[in-house]
């Protein structure tokens, strides 16, 4: 059974039943993600958002692009995709780090 860890209206994410990765779901895309990437990836979508949130002339225009994992793939969305897609990384990222900080603090 998974754990789903952050959803809304676009997707969502959740952990891999063995525990070894994330798995995104986003609109019609399905990636296998390890936890870095998830941090590297949220940095990303906000930088892409912040970039194009106030040039944009129509915020509904699917422009903005990020490579994928392989050569000569790239993801194109649009402003709130873009959006929707950070909520979903940052949802994701913000619990496995209070997981870890609470795992440490068990630990001891």
């Amino acid at each position: 059974m998974r754990q789903y860890l952050h959803h809304n209206e676009f997707g969502c994410i959740s952990r891999c039943p063995s525990g070894c990765c994330l798995h995104l779901y986003f609109g019609n895309v399905a990636l296998c993600l390890k936890v870095a990437e998830v941090v590297d990836w949220r940095e990303v979508t906000a930088q892409l958002y912040q970039k194009h949130a106030a040039v944009l002339p129509n915020p509904e225009t699917r422009c903005i692009t990020l490579p994928g994992p392989v050569a000569c793939q790239a993801f194109v969305f649009n402003l709130e995709e873009v959006f929707m897609l950070h909520d979903l990384l940052m949802g994701a990222s913000l619990l496995l780090e209070a997981e870890a900080i609470l795992a440490g603090s068990t630990a001891e």
